[in-house]
């Protein structure tokens, strides 16, 4: 009897028990089967086993809907014709932004909503035979265009997820399955599209004369006999909303916020970056922030911040994946593109290669849900409790690394020889020809020079290596090392330190032996003998890479750029074309060449050796600590000294690190051009670096 679950013995009787799987009552049933027979029982047990199945699933099946009631349609399409058509009647308040005509937009938005309506929410495309169906044939080929644009950028089959239609029926208290999601989502998008049709006869006669502005839209009798004047008249011939016009932008839909504000989203950038950046104690960046907030309202149409709502982040997505990296916004209202209001039509067409990264749209996503943050306790302070009406970062890409296919390709110990055996190492010509061979060759020293070696031994960045200054640098000691920290020289507002990208960066970095050997202290000499003769406040190591002195030779101006990209301008596109002419530099499959950040990828990729802790690594490449242990507790230069831990990590980097300068000879003394000549390197022979190979 211990193999039958169902089967219980009350006396000399058997009984059959199971229990109800009921949201009413979980007690157990026990039906008696008039036998003391073990066998007889174990027949009748299986018997009854089959049947109490059977009738169990039947129940199940008639408590499971497939549709939803004609009055719950109703609710739910009354609901989401509602909100959006708070949105679609928007205008009448706020510009729409468009020279496009308001009627053209509710055709195309309905129209749009009815397609997506006839593909399942996850629909990664939309069939042109669904498109077709839905617009019959009386659409220009402007319109038709417009409308493609329209369901690619601002209604997409994910307009109304499964999620959103989940909450339409928890509203109403309506269980839900598959099916019945199917359903609800289907009456909201049905709401949508009725919305825009209605919003067409906002200026019929019969809607202005019934003294109730919008909101006559919303009674059916109303609307109704404004259609039937309509359809006598013969002004329109379609169904409402089919009327010709054009399309404009998205306004926000319906007001979901406790405290509805009128102001723009334009008049609020500046106080709440200022704001923000007392709070978040933000270091100056050169007003990127304030870029991306501008480039949030040119794509949304500025409205009112009580009109927006979390379509309005998706749609600026989809746009923004639509716009080439190089393309130049100006400032919103005063120059470039963003002088006018949006039209997606104004776009350049994507070329291949410029692909806006995943990760530069959640850069800004990330600064823009700072404001919402921000917001979220005044303007955009939600109405239905959630935390953050507007999340942006909710709807950031998750980005997941291709180990078959890196972002970036390191550089190899071969292309490093190589680059140091052009003639810029090993003696070339002056100013504009460092990288040709010359009869009367000579070495010369600066940034060209340094910055490469540098970066190649230490896997600092390009402005951490750019924006060194001389107190940076300590030889008189036991291991001779350099500071990666914050300086003036990399200050953002000229009045405080800056240049550090987090704290983490913050690192003592000892000097490899060839740093030393190539006459690295010389040159550092050099350059503070320079600045005590010139009584210079400023103390780079390269100079002509930050001081106004160091004018074009072409133009005599002053550089637009200064540190890094300066550096980059002037020399390394150059160094690496010439070193891509000899042995083509490795690249990804986005063709993408390995570039001066590739030496930090080069100088984790050599160290990285199976006998080499994480805590070492993250320490060389400024990396933050992983765990309590490694934050809070590894302190192991102040408790065994300083010394001994920098010289450990010297005895790691001069083992694992390929020696790819042997071959590169210490000249006898430091040779400095003029300021305004250093690091001009020019293109190789038969080359042309700026047009060809680093455009």
């Amino acid at each position: 009897m211990r193999k039958q679950t169902y089967l219980i013995r009350k006396g000399a009787r058997y009984h059959f028990r199971r229990r109800c799987e009921s949201k009413l009552s979980k007690r157990p049933i026990s039906i008696s089967l008039g036998t003391a027979d073990p066998g007889e029982a174990r027949r009748l047990a299986n018997r009854l086993a089959v049947i109490w199945d059977d009738t169990q699933m039947a129940m199940q099946s008639s408590s499971l809907r497939g549709t939803l009631s004609l009055e719950e349609r109703e609710a739910i399409f009354k609901k989401a014709m509602k909100e959006e058509l708070a949105h679609a009647t928007a205008h009448k308040d706020s510009p729409i932004g468009s020279s496009l005509t308001p009627p053209s937009m509710h055709r195309i938005m309905a129209a749009a909503y009815r397609i997506v309506r006839q593909v399942p929410y996850d629909a990664t495309a939309i069939e042109a035979e669904v498109i077709e169906s839905a617009i019959g044939d009386n659409w220009s080929d402007s319109d038709f265009m417009r409308l493609i644009k329209t369901l690619e950028i601002m209604v997409t089959p994910m307009s109304v997820s499964l999620s959103d239609a989940k909450d339409a029926l928890d509203e109403l208290g309506i269980s839900h399955n598959e099916a019945i999601l199917d359903d609800a989502r289907s009456q909201k998008l049905r709401g949508y599209a009725e919305a825009h049709d209605r919003a067409t006869l906002l200026d019929h006669p019969v809607i202005k004369t019934s003294g109730r502005g919008v909101m006559a839209l919303l009674d059916d009798d109303i609307v109704s006999r404004a259609l039937q004047q309509l359809c006598e008249k013969e002004t329109i011939v379609h169904s409402p909303g089919q009327a010709a016009g054009n399309i404009g932008p998205e306004i926000g839909r319906g007001n979901q916020y406790l405290n509805p504000s009128s102001l723009k989203f334009s008049e609020i950038i500046q106080p709440t970056l200022k704001a923000l950046f007392i709070q978040k104690k933000w270091k100056p960046d050169k007003g990127q922030r304030n870029a991306i907030a501008e480039r949030f309202a040119w794509v949304s149409g500025d409205k009112s911040l009580s009109n927006y709502n979390q379509q309005d982040i998706r749609d600026f997505i989809q746009v923004m994946r639509l716009i080439p990296k190089d393309f130049r916004f100006g400032h919103l209202g005063e120059s470039g593109p963003m002088a006018k209001a949006f039209d997606i039509e104004n776009i350049p067409k994507m070329q291949e290669g410029l692909e806006r990264n995943d990760r530069t749209i959640n850069r800004d996503l990330s600064v823009l849900h700072n404001i919402s943050k921000y917001l979220s306790a005044t303007h955009w302070r939600s109405n239905s409790g959630r935390e953050y009406e507007m999340n942006f970062i909710g709807e950031a890409s998750t980005i997941e690394s291709d180990p078959d296919d890196p972002d970036r390709m390191p550089w190899t110990p071969a292309h490093l020889e190589a680059m140091f055996n052009l003639p810029l190492w090993q003696g070339g010509g002056g100013t504009n020809s460092r990288v040709k061979e010359n009869r009367a060759p000579e070495i010369y020293q600066d940034a060209a020079y340094w910055a490469p070696l540098i970066g190649t031994y230490t896997g600092l960045a390009r402005e951490e290596v750019c924006g060194l200054e001389v107190v940076d640098f300590a030889f008189d000691c036991e291991i001779p090392f350099l500071m990666v920290q914050s300086n003036m020289t990399r200050s953002q507002d000229g009045k405080t330190p800056g240049g550090l990208k987090r704290k983490s960066r913050r690192r003592v970095m000892p000097l490899h032996s060839e740093l030393l050997r190539l006459g690295l202290r010389a040159y550092v000499e050099a350059i503070s003998a320079e600045h005590e003769s010139k009584n210079s406040k400023m103390l780079p190591i390269f100079p002509e890479l930050y001081e106004d002195d160091a004018k074009s030779a072409k133009s005599g101006k002053v550089p637009s750029t200064f540190g890094g990209k300066r550096f980059y301008a002037i020399a390394w596109c150059f160094l690496v074309d010439a070193t891509h002419a000899i042995l083509p530099l490795p690249e990804t499959r986005k063709g993408k060449h390995a570039d001066f950040h590739s030496l930090r990828t080069y100088n984790l990729s050599v160290l990285a050796s199976p006998e080499i802790s994480q805590t070492i690594l993250d320490k060389h490449m400024g990396h933050s600590l992983k765990g309590t242990a490694s934050r809070h507790y590894n302190r192991r230069a102040l408790a065994l000294g300083e010394v001994k831990e920098l010289a450990e990590r010297l005895q790691i980097m001069i083992s694992e690190m390929p020696v790819v300068t042997e071959h590169v000879q210490c000249v006898p003394s430091v040779k400095l051009l003029n300021i305004a000549n250093r690091s001009r390197v020019g293109s190789a022979k038969g080359r042309d670096a700026k047009r060809k190979f680093c455009r």
